[in-house]
């Protein structure tokens, strides 16, 4: 019998990436032939998750969290892992690694619960990569270099140009996309136009990276707009980045030793204080009202489901009964907890301090409150409530994928204020990060400015103005950071393989149930029970809506189509993202005869 060889291109080599590739290298009963693997990124293991970066930016998932294999729990595959999650890496794997000293320590430190350098992950994803390659001999090959350009030919193959002039020519590809680039907007050009006509420093959104904050002086007032974890990252890097450090005192609180080298930092945001701290040791979370009966009757809403009228309710119901049985004070109120600076202000009896040193106070007070409620045994009543949050929000993102909210449900709350309260209340950063926020008010060096700022442009004074709902006297600055990540749109990204996939007519934007606008996505076939079993999930919409097995993706530009999905992959829980690359490794496996004149019956559609 004649062996065949597929030939698969994977672009993209986070952990989604590398999900993929593990599982199609698997030794699978199914598969008949040969893979030959061609993995495509400019940044083996992925951008986040560069080995070189900064040892200050940390994961924020715990260490037990985290993996790229696949389990017994995925649906498809048998038996236990293929290989170490990240935290039995750390444990068995780092030590025996040529690793830097500082990430030896890490791995050595590293606790079930804890959260790892970014660095440290990437260090495994490295490893990981370099096993793949080592174990599977000739048959894996690691391109350093962006993919440009896709194309079928008249035979069916696909057509990957690269940026270093080569391209590859294979029978299937998989697109694993991270965060796509994305231009200036007109208001960040305009911003950016200000400041170079003042000599100011206006830094764009982006991730949080040492090289552009140089440019921000010591002692120098910053606007940093955005509370959210590229917040955290900022912040970390002009502080203990800048040689600043932390000092745990008798009592076990922080006390912040500056370098000399810091600006001020103001925060200012829409609701003016940062994410809630993850409990120091979360529990286990059992719901009570959206059981799995409701989830299944919600999933088969086929669009009609209102996250508003239907589900929202139902998670404030959830959230209450965690608030009750961690013995919260009080009523339960959602609304304190999603306006932090109101509750407090009104709890002292004010309607708004006037001045910034008045707003810190009441800032302090609220990371303190968090801070007690995180490091609490059990944890506390705020805590339970956010790890309650965190899992109804899987939930949710079940029923996205199912397509059962209507389309102003994905567009106006899941897209908006429910996406902001969720990570704020249930998606926030280690606990340290929270405490040394409080030991940074204490020192002068993070300052509040207060809720829904807003940013002008003062042209009499050459100078950035900030007002607040407390602060309604602008607040006059040299330097604004945009704290977070921009808004992605595959409708208006600089990638250029995202623009070729479009342009060729291979991808299209994605449109929501019950509506024909196209949102900001690429369509996908969606991910259900139905598609996993008839092997269609994960496929590549097309412009005329054909959906090819010869093109896959999964990542973060299938949003909203799919939602909260920027979550590493979990060992021991059949996780969403694994699951989708066992099923695209069983497509490919039905494609060993994918050569010229594929059977028509293998073009699914959507």
């Amino acid at each position: 019998m004649t062996r065949t060889t597929t030939r698969i291109a994977v672009v993209g080599t986070g952990p989604r990436g590398i999900a993929v590739a593990l599982r199609l290298l698997d030794d699978r009963p199914r598969r008949e032939g040969d893979v030959e693997l061609h993995l495509v990124d400019p940044v083996p293991g992925g951008a986040v998750w560069r080995p070189e970066q900064d040892q200050h930016l940390l994961m924020n998932s715990r260490g037990r969290q985290a993996t790229v294999y696949a389990d017994g729990t995925v649906p498809g595959v048998d038996g236990g892992s293929r290989g170490p999650s990240f935290i039995e890496w750390a444990r068995t794997v780092a030590p025996t690694l040529p690793l830097p000293p500082e990430q030896i320590r890490q791995a050595a430190a590293l606790g079930d619960d804890g959260f790892a350098s970014r660095a440290l992950f990437g260090a495994y994803l490295r490893w990981v990569l370099g096993d793949l390659v080592a174990s599977h001999p000739g048959r894996v090959r690691v391109h350093a270099a962006r993919a440009v350009d896709l194309e079928e030919t008249p035979s069916g193959a696909q057509r990957i140009v690269l940026d270093d002039g080569k391209s590859l020519e294979v029978d299937a590809v998989v697109l694993a996309l991270g965060h796509l680039p994305m231009p200036a907007t007109a208001g960040e050009i305009e911003r950016a136009a200000f400041a170079a006509r003042h000599g100011l420093t206006y830094l764009r959104p982006a991730v949080a990276q040492p090289g552009p904050l140089e440019a921000l002086r010591p002692g120098e007032r910053v606007v940093l707009l955005g509370a959210g974890l590229n917040f955290y990252d900022v912040t970390a890097l002009v502080t203990e980045g800048r040689g600043g450090r932390f000092e745990a005192d008798a009592d076990g609180r922080l006390r912040y030793e500056a370098s000399g080298r810091e600006p001020v930092l103001l925060v200012a945001s829409g609701r003016g204080v940062p994410y809630m701290a993850r409990a120091t040791h979360p529990l286990a979370v059992a719901l009570e009202v959206l059981d799995d009966d409701l989830l299944a009757e919600w999933s088969a809403a086929a669009g009609s489901l209102s996250f508003a009228r239907d589900v929202w309710p139902v998670l404030v119901e959830e959230m209450t009964l965690a608030w009750t049985r961690a013995d919260g004070d009080g009523v339960f109120d959602i609304d304190a907890l999603i306006d932090p600076f109101a509750a407090a202000l009104a709890g002292l009896g004010l309607h708004a301090p006037r001045s910034s040193d008045a707003l810190s106070a009441v800032l302090r007070a609220i990371l303190d409150a968090d801070a007690e409620s995180a490091s609490a045994t059990p944890r506390g009543a705020q805590t339970a409530v956010g790890e309650t949050l965190a899992v109804l929000k899987d939930r949710v993102r079940a029923l996205v994928a199912a397509g059962a909210f209507d389309a102003e449900s994905v567009r106006d709350d899941l897209g908006g204020w429910f996406r902001s309260v969720g990570a704020f209340i249930a998606a926030g950063p280690p606990l340290r990060r929270v405490r040394e926020a409080v030991a940074l008010l204490d020192a002068g060096v993070l300052r509040a400015l207060g809720a829904d700022a807003r940013l002008a442009l003062d042209e009499s004074v050459g100078a950035f103005s900030v007002t607040t709902r407390e602060l309604p006297d602008p607040v006059r600055v040299t330097a604004v950071v945009e704290a977070r990540l921009p808004a992605e749109d595959a409708r208006t990204t600089s990638d250029p393989l995202v623009a070729a996939l479009r342009e060729r007519g291979l991808a299209r934007a994605a449109s929501l149930p019950g509506s024909t606008s196209a949102t900001q996505g690429l369509e996908v076939v969606r991910t259900t029970a139905a598609t996993l079993l008839d092997g269609t999930a994960c496929r590549l919409v097309a412009a005329d809506g054909t959906a090819s097995p010869r093109r896959l993706l999964l990542g973060l530009p299938v949003q909203p189509q799919e939602w909260n999905i920027a979550n590493l992959p979990q060992p021991g829980r059949g996780d969403r993202t694994l699951t989708q690359a066992e099923s695209i490794a069983a497509q490919i496996d039905r494609l060993g005869a994918l050569r010229p004149g594929l059977p028509e019956q293998l073009e699914g559609q959507p």
